[in-house]
């Protein structure tokens, strides 16, 4: 995570040290696990590379039906600072839903806005990923997903999601009719270092 290439570790958020190796995590919760003295290393910096992280990841099955009411399956916090000016958050989903016509809305949320919108009909279970990255600022981001359908002339989904502060990722389910059923039966959510 390129950052300040500071020789006294510099405190960036609750548990959250950098210093002139990377971040390192103290402790920190991540979404029901503990990262204890995790080391992310600064890519270029003394020859380290890149790296992922997984931030949460769950195979248990969320399902929802009888509504029509945008549902949050998931909900994760990505805590702040994590991304860093050139970081990106990569979602892999697995999805079951009522094979029919009805349209039934998966989505992805970082913030609020939404990166990913896919409406599924006629099929029964798809595997999708959403990538989403932040624009060499830590309140820019560009986002895409093997689950959206790009139409020619527009652009990818964008945001101004202040990274620098805790923020929420939420997987979500709308169906088009009550008698419907979607279920997210497993994601993980990694964090991408250049």
């Amino acid at each position: 995570m390129p950052g300040p290439n500071v020789s006294t570790p510099v405190t960036v958020g609750p548990g959250v040290t950098q210093d002139q190796i990377g971040y390192t995590f103290n402790d920190v919760v991540l979404n029901g696990g503990t990262a204890e003295n995790m080391v992310m290393s600064q890519g270029g910096t003394s020859g380290n590379t890149g790296m992922s992280i997984i931030l949460a990841q769950s195979a248990i099955a969320a399902s929802v039906t009888g509504t029509t009411a945008e549902t949050a399956l998931a909900t994760i916090t990505i805590p702040a600072n994590v991304m860093g000016p050139n970081g990106a958050l990569r979602i892999d989903m697995q999805w079951t839903v009522t094979l029919n016509a009805d349209t039934k809305t998966a989505q992805v949320r970082l913030g609020g806005t939404s990166f990913v919108i896919h409406g599924l009909a006629s099929v029964n279970s798809l595997q999708g990923q959403c990538v989403i990255r932040n624009r060499g600022v830590t309140n820019s981001q560009v986002g895409t997903g093997s689950m959206s359908v790009a139409t020619t002339g527009l652009p990818p989904p964008t945001g101004t999601i202040d990274t620098t502060q805790a923020q929420t990722l939420t997987i979500t389910a709308t169906l088009g009719t009550t008698t419907d059923t979607m279920t997210l039966e497993g994601y993980t959510v990694e964090l991408l270092t250049p």
